[in-house]
């Protein structure tokens, strides 16, 4: 029977093809079938984001809303954010009396930073303290006073903030830079430099040069000195002809005037931050702050590439070399302070060479005397063109400082005594990140 069927079939095949004459017909695939039936379909616009015609609006149901009430919560798992107390940061405030006491940064001067542009880990604390405020340590207080001492005359060299990761250096550069905001200085504070190196924002050649421009990132440095210290910038005349492309400021237009040029035009935004930053360190007239952080950056191999895909070195960047000659001793302030600070939250930004001048090994002495006199045998070369600002760790009482915030922020529920002070500061070695982690664990 089954042999009859299969002999029927083929010969009802043979059939087929008698009629359809000599030439030989390829029936289609359902691939093909499926082309022909949608040829006409246009393509440009998914069918899935086109709404049928007379489809009705879906409306929410009964008892679903898109915000959440809490007005039968229970208050053993929700409260309202605690109304901390913290004193306002200005010149005023930047007293030793604000020692170990937490300190809050205006709106004004978080808003010139930007939201969610926030160095290091400082947005989440901010976040879950409900208000930008850090503690005012002893260090911070050291850096006040320098920062006073260089309103007549800056020192010969640079200063860079360096110490372990999560002891404080973006927090300590922060402070500085509001505090100096506060005072009436000309402040160029770039809170965050690790953007600039890790490919994250575009750059373009810079034509009949090797040199790379990124013109939204300087466009948005120069935006942040424009609201941080507007009034000082008017303060400042040119003092020259400037020529910026087909427009000419005259010389006795402001850096004001300046800086909102490089807003206008974001072509030229990079040549308005290096004559911004000439005209700056030369005049009399008012202190300046150039506060960098994440300043390892300026020495290191960046993630982005040159048209050859060769690693592009910073010195490539004409962002980051508008501030390098500062950090080489090649250029100083006349009035006012240079200082940066140091990230190890990237190490691939971080340079080998630069590391082992910042921690250089311990070397074993030489018997020999002879040896001993060369100073290139008992230790290596270890020069920086900047000085170090170490950072150490917390003391104790500034640990009770920090303890009794989290306490009132209800970030920590138990009492603070002395045995839980000594606990936490102990774990962590007084390192303020790690403390903050310690009492975070389960948020």
């Amino acid at each position: 029977m089954l042999g009859a069927a299969r002999i029927g079939r083929s010969a009802a095949s043979k059939a087929a093809k008698n009629l359809a004459g000599p030439s030989f017909v390829r029936s289609l695939s359902t691939t093909q079938l499926v082309a022909q039936k949608h040829s006409g379909v246009d393509r440009t616009q998914s069918t899935a984001f086109i709404r049928k015609e007379g489809a009705a609006e879906k409306k929410l149901r009964s008892g679903t809303s898109t915000s959440v009430s809490l007005d039968n919560a229970n208050p053993e798992y929700y409260s309202e954010a605690p109304d901390i107390s913290a004193k306002p940061l200005n010149a005023h405030s930047a007293k030793e009396n604000a020692i170990n006491h937490f300190v809050q940064f205006s709106k004004g001067f978080m808003e010139s930073i930007g939201q969610n542009h926030y160095p290091g880990y400082l947005g989440s604390d901010f976040r879950l303290f409900g208000k930008p405020a850090l503690l005012y340590r002893k260090i911070t207080q050291t850096l006040v006073d320098r920062l006073a001492g260089y309103t007549e005359e800056g020192p010969k060299q640079a200063s860079v903030i360096d110490g372990r990761a999560g002891a404080g250096k973006s927090a300590e550069l922060m402070k500085l830079a509001a505090v100096a905001a506060a005072s009436g200085h000309i402040v160029i504070y770039a809170h965050s430099t690790i953007p600039w190196v890790d490919s994250s924002q575009p750059y373009a050649p810079v034509l009949n040069s090797n040199m790379f421009s990124q013109h939204e990132l300087t466009t948005q440095l120069l935006h942040s000195v424009l609201a941080m210290c507007e009034d000082a910038l008017t303060q400042v005349p040119l003092g020259k002809d400037i020529v910026l492309g087909k427009k000419q400021l005259n010389a006795t237009k402001s850096l004001a005037d300046l800086v909102e040029f490089g807003l206008q035009t974001p072509s030229l935004s990079q040549d308005a931050l290096d004559f911004l930053l000439d005209i700056a360190s030369t005049q009399t007239k008012v202190p300046v702050l150039v506060a960098v952080d994440d300043v390892n950056t300026l020495w290191c191999n960046t993630a982005y590439r040159d048209q050859e895909d060769l690693v592009l070195p910073a010195n490539r960047l004409r962002l980051l070399c508008s501030f390098l000659p500062f950090f080489d001793s090649k250029k100083t302030l006349t009035k006012g302070w240079v200082i940066g600070a140091t990230s190890y939250l990237r190490s691939q930004f971080m340079s080998k060479d630069l590391r082992s001048k910042l921690h250089p090994k311990a070397q074993v002495p030489i018997a020999n005397r002879e040896l001993a006199k060369d100073p290139n045998i008992i230790k290596p070369q270890t020069r920086l063109p900047f000085e170090v600002i170490k950072l150490d760790r917390m003391s104790t009482n500034e640990t009770w400082a920090l303890m009794n915030f989290y306490r009132e922020a209800n970030v920590v529920t138990c009492p603070i005594t002395d045995a839980f002070v000594a606990k936490k500061w102990i774990a962590a070695n007084g390192n303020p990140r790690e403390m903050f982690k310690s009492v975070t664990s389960y948020f």
